[in-house]
């Protein structure tokens, strides 16, 4: 058994992860560890795992962490993780990050994004990006990964094929995103605020989403060349769920149904992508709680219209961190994903 342990597990994406750890079948959870425990123990956090996981919340001691685990999830705020990674780096420790601070190559696209200086920039290099449809074989040779984020996740995976088949321009791909209000974390800002978000939808961070960078970043690397988008993400009404839509200019003359063969043929065998008929949409709630990427599409004169849907907390967070784990320790990589 793996003795896995998650640093930052109070929030949104460490029930998520204890959630599916629980049903892994090779994998123990050994600290639960929060930045203020107050002898608590994790299902007074989330009494809905009352009776199933009853694990003391401990607090953030590097030294007992690291010695009783041998991978460890980190489920800290963007900008936080970068102060509690480095001290786990060298001891030899498996690591999943799934905050952004080690998703961009460069310290400067992370301070564009994120408005602050990185504290680690050498560590980027280390990291290699988690998302298992492109990166797999990296993956499974490394001992760090960052997790990509939920959009990101979301609209790579709806270009990838036609990217890497050099199918469609990548001068003006045009990106609509929504997203459910857990997207925002647990902790209370106003914008998520119930009265706020219900009845409502609204776009936000038009054109300075911290995202953008990341996604033209590991899109540019699926084309082989710049890939630049316009991104509109939009909160929804909802609790969980991303749907993006994309909006693509062909560069040769194709219908739907060749387009939907190409990603057949790339995605053949990918235990979480699923590909729906011509005429068909995805729906988040389809995959509300599961780790699986539904993608639809259709072409329309000279322009492919690409539609994915994903679970932001498991597709878009703990659920691919957790398909990462399994490559990392070569495992079926659908262990507890099912």
């Amino acid at each position: 058994m793996t003795r896995v342990s998650i640093v930052g597990a109070s929030g949104y994406t460490g029930l998520e992860l204890v959630r599916i750890l629980l049903r892994h079948p090779a994998v123990e959870l050994a600290h639960l560890a929060v930045r203020e425990p107050a002898g608590q123990r994790f299902s007074d956090l989330f009494p809905a795992l009352r009776g199933l996981c009853d694990l003391p919340l401990s607090g953030l001691d590097v030294e007992a962490i690291a010695q009783g685990s041998d991978l460890i999830f980190f489920g800290l705020p963007h900008t936080s993780s970068m102060e509690w990674v480095p001290r786990f780096m060298q001891r030899g420790i498996k690591l999943i990050d799934l905050s952004a601070d080690y998703r961009l190559d460069r310290a400067d696209l992370y301070r564009t994004a994120y408005g602050c200086e990185h504290r680690q920039p050498e560590a980027l290099e280390q990291f290699v990006y988690g998302l298992p449809e492109f990166n797999r074989s990296r993956i499974a040779a490394s001992a760090a990964v960052a997790n990509p984020g939920c959009f990101p996740t979301s609209v790579e995976l709806a270009l990838l094929p036609a990217l890497r088949r050099g199918l469609i321009e990548t001068a003006s791909i045009i990106v609509d995103s929504k997203t459910g209000i857990s997207g925002g974390g647990r902790s209370p800002k106003p914008a998520f605020h119930y009265p706020e978000a219900n009845e409502n939808l609204a776009a936000y961070k038009v054109g300075r989403h911290q995202h953008e960078p990341e996604m033209e970043q590991e899109l540019a690397k699926m084309a082989g060349g710049p890939v630049d988008i316009l991104f509109v993400p939009h909160l929804a009404p909802m609790t969980r769920g991303i749907f993006s839509t994309i909006y693509a200019r062909l560069r040769e003359t194709a219908d739907t149904e060749e387009v939907l063969a190409l990603y057949n043929e790339y995605y053949r065998g990918e235990p979480f992508i699923r590909l729906l008929p011509a005429g068909e949409a995805p729906q988040t709630r389809h995959v509300s709680g599961s780790n699986f990427c539904d993608i639809g599409m259709a072409v329309v004169g000279s322009t492919l219209i690409l539609m994915s849907a994903i679970d932001n907390l498991v597709k878009g967070a703990s659920g691919q961190a957790v398909q990462d784990m399994n490559i990392m320790l070569g495992l079926d990589e659908t262990l507890g994903l099912l």
